[in-house]
């Protein structure tokens, strides 16, 4: 008959044991895991969608806490895209327009995945349908990308005319001034064509 605690069995047992053991040193400490995967700045977001909110169906919507939508919100947008496009519960985004269900009065800017809306901002629509957005920290390759992660198409030459800077070059503002302004998107040009001071 065989011994049923061979040395090999025993190798085994020691091996999981051992790997055990290192299993919980690596993820035992101060920090959470939560904490070591938290990242330092905003997720990137790419503006596929920037367009006029002409009418909304909301079924208890509303930006919880930890910045992602709760309950149902379908909008109607106004041409180019002239689609209805449907935010579902746990959608990462903002609302900052105070009117959401009146025509017109506010813009949205949207990360689509196919027809599904992954990030969005609900903004407030100014004159000449435009709408503000956070300070430009940097432009490269066509978008400009803001404080808060969006990363949004700009125009050719973006009228700094109300900053009183005496920068030559936009890249030169963004040194002198860094995030101290607004940026403004045009929806009747689809991007950003001023800052604010």
């Amino acid at each position: 008959m065989r011994q049923v605690l061979s040395w090999r069995l025993l190798a085994a047992v020691g091996a999981l044991v051992a790997l055990a053991v290192v299993v919980t040193l690596a993820f035992t400490g101060r920090d959470s895991i939560a904490e070591i995967t938290e990242p330092d700045e905003p997720p990137a977001r790419v503006a596929d969608i920037a367009a006029l909110v002409l009418d909304t169906q909301s079924q208890d919507f509303a930006i919880g806490p930890d910045g992602r939508s709760t309950g149902d919100l379908v909008m109607k947008l106004a041409p180019p895209y002239d689609v209805t496009v449907r935010v579902f519960p746990g959608t990462p985004g903002s609302n900052t327009c105070p009117s959401l269900g009146e025509f017109g009065v506010c813009s949205l800017l949207a990360e689509m995945h196919g027809d599904t809306v992954a990030a969005f901002s609900i903004v407030p629509t100014g004159a000449r349908f435009t709408f503000e957005l956070p300070a430009i920290v940097e432009l490269d390759g066509g978008y400009a990308q803001l404080v808060d992660g969006w990363r949004v198409p700009y125009a050719e030459v973006i009228d700094r005319s109300s900053c009183e800077s005496p920068a030559e070059s936009f890249a030169e503002f963004l040194r002198l001034n860094g995030t101290n302004h607004r940026s403004v998107f045009s929806i009747g040009e689809g991007a950003i064509t001023d800052v604010l001071c």
